[in-house]
């Protein structure tokens, strides 16, 4: 009885620690004190001002469709190398796969300034094309990481009745493994959204001149004096967040369900 209640002690204690300060910025984003002082008072004035404030909302409307493009490439790209490493050996297929993860292991720090480097090696201007591979490049693994452990699930004799009754290799991907693959693949590019629209190093390395992104305009405002719009714009980031997390959720506990379902 004790040990539950020192576990569920624990828990809450880290939940706690985790989520109290993104729930105090939230609060302070609907307060009126322009330096988030107390006592509060309930305000709408800063979501007012960020609707007027351009220059953020130009940098978030640049993270958006900088994340968009980078999800769908990275979907198409993660699909694509976890299919054709079927076709590989065990060996060289460890290889690949490992080479494909190393990313994770190199802080973004390090790996921006390698590829600035490189573009200033190569003669080359910093553009947002660089900026979408920078983003490609980190966000890559974590899509593949969600479809590697998708159709590790996925039963092989599916392919091989489709395959023996006469169906050719696009009608098999199409009927058998697209639809049981796409969950996944939605998942991996919500992964890959939320990596690339937060992400500050490779932005900051590789975006051209007068182009800037939501981390990288935050940055800059917090340098020259912190303003309540910041508060407001988090906030609408973490809830469109979780609305992410919640679909991503959903279609992955449906696509469970149905291959529980299958199985049995």
């Amino acid at each position: 009885m004790k040990k539950n209640i020192f576990i569920k002690l624990y828990v809450l204690l880290t939940i706690l620690f985790l989520y109290t300060p993104i729930a105090v910025l939230m609060v302070m984003g609907f307060n009126q004190s322009r330096y988030n002082s107390l006592p509060f008072r309930f305000s709408l004035e800063w979501y007012k001002a960020l609707a007027q404030n351009t220059t953020l909302l130009n940098a978030a409307t640049n993270s958006f469709y900088l994340a968009v493009t980078t999800g769908l490439i990275c979907v198409i790209l993660a699909t694509l190398f976890i299919l054709g490493m079927k076709s590989l050996s065990h060996k060289t297929e460890g290889l690949f796969r490992n080479m494909m993860m190393m990313p994770m292991s190199i802080p973004w720090l390090i790996m921006g300034l390698s590829m600035l480097l490189m573009i200033r090696f190569l003669d080359m201007e910093k553009s947002l094309f660089f900026v979408v591979i920078g983003h490609v490049v980190i966000s890559l693994p974590y899509a593949m990481l969600v479809l590697q452990a998708r159709i590790q699930a996925m039963d092989p004799a599916l392919e091989e009745m489709s395959a023996s009754l006469g169906a050719s290799t696009i009608t098999t991907f199409g009927r058998i493994i697209f639809p049981q693959l796409a969950p996944a693949m939605v998942a991996g590019g919500f992964l890959s959204f939320m990596i690339s629209f937060d992400n500050f190093a490779i932005s900051y390395f590789l975006m051209p001149a007068g182009i800037s992104s939501l981390p990288i305009e935050i940055q800059s405002s917090i340098k020259f004096g912190f303003t309540p719009e910041i508060n407001a714009i988090s906030t609408i980031i973490i809830g469109i967040s979780l609305i992410c997390l919640a679909v991503v959720g959903i279609i992955m506990g449906s696509s469970l369900k149905s291959v529980l379902g299958g199985n049995k």
